[in-house]
């Protein structure tokens, strides 16, 4: 459809331009995939109490402390993703570098004594999430007419009164959601018996969505870690993060008056990135309870990841009724809108982790591990840095504050996400090792949880979507295989990942005819399934 007409939004520069920082956004970058070299990844991730391999530096950092000999690795992947397709340069396969660093082992005496045998320093930069990933829906019946409208008529709401919106003031009681659908005619203004202003949304027949996310977290940790006696393992890793994070979303519905007849489309794109940096700390221990004994426990501990980002993002909206410019009188046959948001500057802080992990070997032939990590994602928070801003519901100024009703959200939304991992690697013959492993990652949202627009959080007031997907648990199973000789070793790992998620484009309420968001529109269950193939070469000397 060719576009003949935009809208100019000139009203919204002179409301405050601030974005959604939703609990999607705290979950994403809360939660990790399991990424890593092959031989971690080959044994699901069960490797922090085992140790002695470069991606343990996340989990455990005592774990570098059972070097005895320096390391050199880098790792490669390919992903595919069964249920995607080509849509905006996303395809269902796609490589990825996802794993470099080195250990430098210093041995102090003979290795064998008392105290500190071996000081180890290490580097090892990581993929922490490859959000890389396509959802795509096709012609979803509406319900009872249900539309994106609909959302945008409450938010045309303030304290039961209809918004003015040619009105500067009034245009701060609502997010440019509402706006830019007002302007896009998708709510159209009327009055009441009273004269009270009123909005009336559109029916919608059937909706299609499609979404594309690229870009990722990267991770680069920095280790300093001691074998003490050959018995106990103690280390510590500073983490830095760099987040670029970017997604393209195309939205369309058929709007209909009786439910039967078109009568057009009505189109939305949206593009959103986040980038950033963050950082961490983690601390741990390794310890053999038994000197003759191989079997041994760890426990680390990890900070929250201090996030600081900066937010983009555009809206455009588009309806097929016609729109007449009061400057020319011309008129024509669709109208649009758009609104912009530019360098948005917030923080996020991801709740603390704690990894508990046992391991042991049977003579040379059998490696096992087996952890239990948890994080308490109600622990994580969104602040807003330094700088004076109106809060427009409690008509004040406030500077470097802490979202208190996003806290909230969390509380009501998140889960305490738990994660089992267990691993085996077995000597089949001399050099050669097979790998097997299990991992298993709790579901981060509670049921029914959903984007909430109506609360009195600055983030939501200012929000630009609709649209959130409720992720389900996480299986992955990991198959490897590796070869190693005196100094060279090569490592292959395939791993299969089996999640569900619920996918809903809006939350549809029409609380004058007394039906729920579930009574109007069902979440669609689609499957996030993928698999993982890797490849890791290294040294050692």
């Amino acid at each position: 459809m060719k576009l003949k007409y935009t809208v100019a939004l000139t009203a919204f520069a002179l409301c405050s331009s601030m974005s959604a920082q939703d609990i999607y956004k705290v979950e994403t970058l809360s939660g990790s995939d399991l990424n890593g070299t092959a031989r971690y990844v080959g044994m699901g991730g069960a490797m922090s109490a085992l140790g002695a391999d470069l991606s343990t530096i996340g989990t455990n950092p005592a774990a570098i402390g059972m070097y005895r000999r320096s390391d050199v690795a880098l790792t490669g992947s390919a992903t595919i993703q069964p249920n995607g397709q080509s849509f905006y340069e996303i395809d269902k396969a796609r490589g990825s570098f996802d794993q470099a660093g080195f250990v430098y082992s210093f041995k102090t005496g003979d290795g064998k004594g008392k105290g500190v045998n071996f000081a180890n320093f290490a580097f090892n930069y990581q993929k922490r999430r490859n959000l890389k990933n396509f959802i795509g829906l096709d012609n979803i019946a509406t319900p009872n007419g249900a539309s994106q409208s609909w959302q945008m008529q409450e938010l045309a709401y303030y304290n039961g009164r209809g918004l003015d919106f040619s009105n500067d003031n009034d245009c701060n009681y609502t997010t440019p959601l509402a706006v830019t659908g007002y302007d896009a005619q998708m709510i159209v203004e009327g009055r009441d018996a009273n004269g009270n202003r009123i909005y009336t949304p559109r029916n919608s027949m059937a909706y299609n969505y499609y979404r594309a996310q690229w870009g990722g977290i990267q991770q680069y940790d920095f280790n300093l870690s001691f074998n003490i006696s050959n018995q106990f393992y103690v280390g510590a890793t500073f983490g830095v993060y760099n987040v670029d994070m970017h997604s393209h979303l195309e939205y369309d519905e058929n709007l209909s008056v009786d439910g039967t007849h078109s009568i057009g489309a009505y189109n939305m794109n949206y593009d959103e990135s986040v980038t950033g940096t963050g950082f961490d700390a983690k601390v741990g221990f390794i310890y053999r309870p038994i000197e003759e004994s191989p079997f041994r426990i760890g426990l680390s501990v990890s900070t929250p990841i201090f996030y600081d980002l900066t937010h983009d993002a555009y809206l455009y909206m588009e309806s097929p009724f016609q729109y007449t410019d009061p400057k020319t009188n011309q008129t024509y046959d669709r109208t649009a809108a758009s609104y912009t948001v530019t360098d948005l500057n917030y923080r996020i802080r991801t709740p603390w982790k704690l990894n508990i992990s046992a391991a042991t070997t049977v003579g040379n032939y059998l490696a096992l591990d087996a952890e239990y990590e948890v994080s308490r994602y109600t622990g994580a928070q969104v602040r807003y840095p330094d700088y004076d801003r109106y809060d427009y519901w409690n008509d004040s100024y406030i500077s470097s504050v802490r979202d208190r009703e996003m806290d909230k959200e969390i509380d009501a939304m998140l889960n305490t996400v738990q994660t089992f991992r267990i691993g085996a690697e077995v000597r089949m013959a001399p050099g050669l090792f097979g790998r097997v492993g299990y991992n298993y990652v709790s579901s981060p949202f509670k049921k029914n949880a959903y984007l909430n627009a109506f609360t009195e959080s600055p983030s939501y007031h200012y929000s630009l979507n609709t649209d959130y997907v409720n992720l389900g648990a996480i299986n992955r199973l990991t198959l490897g295989l590796g070869y190693r000789c005196k100094h060279f070793y090569l490592d292959m790992a395939y791993q299969y990942q089996h999640q569900h998620g619920d996918v809903y484009a809006f939350r549809a309420t029409d609380y004058d005819a007394g039906m729920s968001s579930d009574d109007l529109l069902k979440g669609q269950n689609v499957k996030l399934d993928r698999h993982n193939i890797m490849l890791t070469l290294g040294l050692k000397f």
